[in-house]
């Protein structure tokens, strides 16, 4: 059933290509160093590019502040070159608040 789904969602992404719209671009941000989460990113790269949708992963350190992975967010998803962003959950212990915000922003941000 998952190679059906990424076959599927490969011509779609080569129609709208076709169509002259312009390859899909998805953005993940990456907090820390959970190996878990880097595992996670490295699948979702490898997912995207096999159905021909281009990535980065931009890494922060653990350290970031909510203030700043907020605003790279938010100018992220204003980047007309970035069709999605992605924040990889779970953000270390000091950004926990802004994993509530980044979800609430996602609910806002797609009307």
């Amino acid at each position: 059933l998952a190679k059906q789904v990424l076959k599927e969602v490969q011509k779609d992404v080569e129609s709208w290509i076709s169509c002259g719209n312009r390859r899909p671009h998805l953005t993940v941000i990456l907090v820390g160093d959970n190996p878990a989460s880097h595992i996670y990113v490295r699948n979702k790269v490898k997912a995207a590019a096999a159905v021909g949708i281009s990535s980065e992963v931009i890494l922060r350190p653990k350290y970031i502040s909510q203030e700043e992975l907020l605003d790279m967010t938010l100018k992220l998803n204003k980047d007309s070159a970035v069709s999605g962003v992605l924040v990889q959950l779970p953000l270390p212990g000091r950004c926990y608040l802004l994993s509530h915000s980044l979800h609430m922003m996602s609910i806002v941000l797609k009307t």
